[in-house]
């Protein structure tokens, strides 16, 4: 855990001057996606895709995980089946 701690607390310098420059005051947002969308992406992948198996992986709920994943553009959104009131 120290040295993923270490990595990361080197690259954050540069990485924050990088996006003060190109995305002043959404910095925040774009330092976190930077660091979530491979995450999540990684964890998809050794997951063979299934969510549910991520999220447990992550510790995070798995509405939280396919919430996430779609306002990252890694999963596609389905699109809503409209009722028609109609039986």
């Amino acid at each position: 855990m120290a040295d993923a701690m270490s990595v990361i607390t080197d690259a954050i310098p540069a990485l924050a001057e990088h996006l003060f420059a190109a995305r002043p005051g959404r910095v925040y947002r774009e330092a976190v996606a930077v660091i979530e969308r491979p995450l999540l992406s990684h964890a998809l992948a050794i997951t063979g895709g299934n969510q549910l198996q991520a999220a447990r992986l992550l510790g995070m709920n798995r509405n939280t995980l396919h919430k996430r994943c779609r306002e990252l553009g890694l999963i596609e959104s389905r699109p809503r089946r409209i009722s028609t009131g109609k039986s």
